[in-house]
């Protein structure tokens, strides 16, 4: 690959994460925070913060920050473990799966624009030169 496409495909990825952001923002959220709410949906069970990062392939300390803001914003609430007194879960709320549910749509908006754009394109190639990229 010469540095001009992988530069192209760098800024591509940019461009599109900053739609993503500024759509998100219209709803109330970041990318992280709607990361956070569609693992916490998908699981439909309060979970621990460590099997939160492990599911955001992050570190704790950043699950941590994420669930804080969460948290502030009344889209998670932290709960005790009943098992284990030392663990604290993070629970979505009512509010956070409603917001969950505007920021999946923002999102799919987002990237059926993207597709659209990129329907030039023979998606087979698309699809083969996206999933090279390791």
């Amino acid at each position: 690959m010469n540095d001009a496409l992988g530069f192209a495909l760098i800024h591509a990825a940019h461009r599109v994460e900053a739609r993503l952001d500024e759509a998100l923002a219209a709803v109330g959220l970041s990318s992280a925070k709607i990361g956070g709410l569609c693992v916490l949906v998908a699981e439909d069970r309060p979970m621990s913060l460590s099997e939160l990062a492990e599911k955001l392939t992050c570190v704790r300390s950043n699950v941590t920050q994420l669930v804080d803001r969460l948290e502030a914003d009344g889209l998670v609430k932290r709960i005790d473990d009943p098992t284990d007194r030392r663990v604290v879960r993070a629970e979505v709320t009512a509010l956070g799966r409603r917001r969950h549910a505007a920021g999946a749509r923002v999102v799919d908006a987002v990237l059926r624009d993207v597709a659209k754009e990129l329907s030039a394109v023979e998606p087979q190639v698309l699809r083969r030169a996206l999933d090279a990229v390791r």
